[in-house]
Formats: C-alpha cells, structure tokens, sequence
C-alpha cells in the first residue's frame, strides 16, 4: 500500500473523528499531519487553511486533549494528545 492510499484513509478516519467529535471539518488538516508526521507547527496548518483561526484551532484542540503543545512560542508544535484519535495516529503513521 501507497503513502497516498494511506494518507487517504487517514484523512477519511480523522473526518469521521472530527464529525463525530463535534470538531469543524477544517481541524482535519492539522489532524492529518499529525497523524502523518508525528506533529503539526501552527505556521504549516496556516499555510493550508488560509485561515485567522488557526490559533483559537490549534488552543482548542489542545483544551480537549487532542493535541498536545511542545515547546514555547516560536519553535512550538503540536503532538497527539491523550484523546486523540489513537488508532489514525499509530496504524497510519509512516512505517
């Protein structure tokens, strides 16, 4: 199986865990990456959203525990949190 196929069913399983969750749709993207890459840096899911709200985004997320914040400021990044969709993050991650 492709990256692409896995990206694919990643994304699909974090849309239904947004929907589900009550989260908005556009937190997939920052979902994604981390389910993808292991973390996701604010400036990055701004760049794909085109979006002012990353912020409030990425403070929510990490309010309900799906994400989890590293570091400070500048060089802060986001992780999986302990509510977190686990079974996106471990089964699809990059081999």
């Amino acid at each position: 199986m492709g990256l692409l196929d896995r990206s694919g069913r990643v994304w699909r399983a974090l849309s239904e865990f947004a929907e589900t969750s009550g989260l908005d749709e556009r937190v997939v993207t920052a979902l994604h990456d981390v389910a993808m890459a292991g973390r996701v840096r604010r400036s990055r899911y701004e760049h794909a959203e085109s979006l002012q709200q990353t912020q409030r985004d990425l403070r929510d997320l990490t309010t309900a525990q799906v994400l989890e914040p590293v570091g400070r400021t500048r060089a802060r990044y986001y992780t999986a949190g302990p509510a977190s969709h686990r079974r996106c993050s471990t089964s699809h991650a990059r081999p």
